[in-house]
């Protein structure tokens, strides 16, 4: 993921503006990654839960949602780009397609690698979710048979292009500040209705339920606290870092659940986020050369590690038992690192030239001016 571009950003700070939602990536991909090395499948792995409990590793599936903080902040700097819903999902395309398509080759060409993979064999159907970022039960609902999809990990990018749909049209429709307050009202329904779920497990709860279930609506509060935020970040309007906050509270809360302990956890996720745009000596710490790669480096390693390094890790502890288990994780970790740098640095940037003049036609066909590249 390239770090976006902060409009009318000026003054000494502007390099760690810029720099600053890298160093959060990196932290959040570096959990994920951390998350499901030691906690995620301990039937799988050679070590059990031995380590599971380990605060760092339990909770690290909270870097999605420090993910989705990032991308509330990034998306309200995008759409005030762009000329109208349609440039902005073509920006989206371009942005997300090229390595979607190339991590997903490279996952389903090895899967016979890795018969340990957690996520089994993959059919050439299994492509179809994360190459058309559609969700495998809509494919299932459309084919009229199970779907399946060769990365659990890409569930988090299905949310994210509903939000992106949705925030889109709302924002083009009655613009950015009444789109943050439809998106947090939607995020409080979808709460609500799970939480009476959870209180009367036999009540119906309609079609507004559907719908918002459909839409991962649940998940929108963290994207509207992150629009909040960027706003308070870029407008400095001291007002609007409370709302964030709250919003984003709440969405922490809902993460958590009835599980005060996770609650707490996603807080932290929460504390991080809002010292990083209030403070100045947060950004420079997160404005660290290791911290700042692994975040421009994250989208693709998010898309392909999950599977291959367990399956590394599996393949590890049989073929030396004797090799400390607590470092057992590691080389697989460093060897999708190294191949997502070579798919963030080489592949992904030269299949995106090759997309351009189809990107451009594209954009022509549909009416929408050429941007500047």
């Amino acid at each position: 993921m390239t770090p976006e571009q902060l409009p009318g950003s000026a003054g000494p700070d502007r390099r760690h503006r810029l720099n600053f939602l890298d160093g959060l990536r990196g932290i959040a991909i570096l959990v994920v990654m951390l998350f499901h090395s030691y906690a995620r499948w301990p039937d799988l792995l050679p070590f059990g839960s031995r380590f599971a409990q380990v605060p760092v590793f339990y909770y690290g599936w909270l870097g999605v949602d420090l993910f989705f903080l990032i991308s509330g902040f990034a998306i309200f700097m995008t759409l005030e780009k762009c000329e109208n819903f349609r440039d902005f999902i073509m920006r989206r395309w371009l942005r997300l397609f090229p390595a979607m398509l190339i991590c997903s080759i490279a996952v389903f060409a090895s899967v016979r690698l890795f018969p340990e993979r957690p996520a089994g064999m993959a059919r050439w159907r299994d492509l179809l979710p994360g190459l058309t970022f559609i969700e495998p039960t809509w494919w299932g609902f459309l084919l009229g048979s199970p779907q399946g999809v060769i990365e659990g990990a890409f569930w988090s990018l299905f949310v994210e292009v509903k939000f992106y749909f949705v925030a889109g049209l709302l924002y083009f429709l009655i613009g950015g500040r009444k789109m943050v307050t439809v998106l947090t009202a939607l995020f409080l329904c979808a709460a609500a209705l799970a939480r009476l779920r959870h209180m009367f497990p036999g009540m119906p709860l309609g079609i507004p339920n559907l719908v918002l279930e459909a839409a991962s609506a649940g998940q929108f509060g963290w994207f509207a606290a992150g629009a909040l935020y960027y706003r308070y970040f870029h407008e400095r309007r001291p007002q609007l870092l409370p709302a964030a906050c709250a919003v984003a509270i709440a969405a922490a809360a809902a993460t958590g659940g009835l599980r005060p302990q996770q609650t707490e956890a996603a807080l932290l996720v929460v504390l991080l986020f809002t010292t990083a745009v209030s403070l100045r000596s947060v950004r420079l710490m997160l404005s660290g050369r290791l911290l700042l790669y692994l975040g421009f480096i994250s989208y693709p390693l998010y898309l392909l590690h999950e599977n291959i390094m367990v399956a590394m890790i599996v393949k590890i502890g049989r073929a030396m038992p004797w090799f400390p288990q607590i470092l057992m994780p590691l080389p697989p970790i460093l060897a999708v690192i190294g191949a997502g740098s070579l798919i963030a640095v080489y592949i992904e940037p030269w299949l995106r030239r090759r997309l351009t003049p189809l990107y451009l036609k594209m954009r022509a066909r549909i009416g929408i001016a050429t941007p500047a590249m």
